[in-house]
């Protein structure tokens, strides 16, 4: 394994187990190391790309935003599952899958998102994409209060946390994007 595929490694291993206010600092330092310019990177044996680190661990951060929400709703409804039949052995699968939707349901709204402003609701959406992405400016970011990231994250609607999982998973383009968050706050 070359030292690259080493450091790799530790980096996406500290990824993998890091909190966000932990992942928030690193960002926080490897910015302000490249702000600071001291040296050239390849001179302290770095030779690292910071902005495919930043992509990286966005990219890394989303995925696990996701998957969470995935892995726990089936963790949760395999529960439901396994309770109802010692219960009950004899359950009907009608009775079983209505159990089980009542309750884990799919969509949870929650009442928070109904009552921001449309406006708001966009700018807190391109906050958190722009921090997402590794692009909000310095400044911007250490003017926001500790754990506002989470707390947007939680006051969005599902359907506004599935559109930006897609977007950030570049599964949807900027233009599509925004006209569905449109279209979602029509229907509010």
């Amino acid at each position: 394994m070359s030292i690259e595929d080493k450091k790799r490694k530790i980096l996406e291993d500290y990824l993998k187990s890091a909190t966000p206010e932990e992942r928030k600092e690193l960002n926080r330092l490897l910015k302000s190391r490249e702000k600071k310019n001291l040296s050239d990177f390849k001179t302290q044996g770095l030779n690292m790309d910071v902005g495919s680190l930043a992509k990286n661990m966005s990219k890394q951060i989303n995925e696990q935003l996701g998957m969470a929400d995935i892995n726990i709703k089936k963790m949760a409804k395999d529960l439901v599952v396994q309770m109802a039949l010692q219960h009950k052995p004899d359950i009907t699968q009608k009775e079983l899958a209505a159990l089980v939707s009542h309750m884990v349901p799919e969509k949870k709204e929650n009442d928070i998102s109904k009552k921001i402003p449309p406006d708001l609701l966009k700018s807190m959406i391109v906050q958190f994409i722009t921090y997402s992405t590794g692009s909000m400016p310095e400044k911007e970011q250490s003017g926001l209060p500790e754990g506002w990231a989470k707390k947007y994250w939680n006051a969005f609607s599902q359907d506004i946390r599935d559109l930006i999982t897609m977007y950030l998973k570049n599964g949807i383009d900027n233009r599509n994007f925004w006209l569905a968050v449109d279209r979602l706050q029509q229907k509010r």
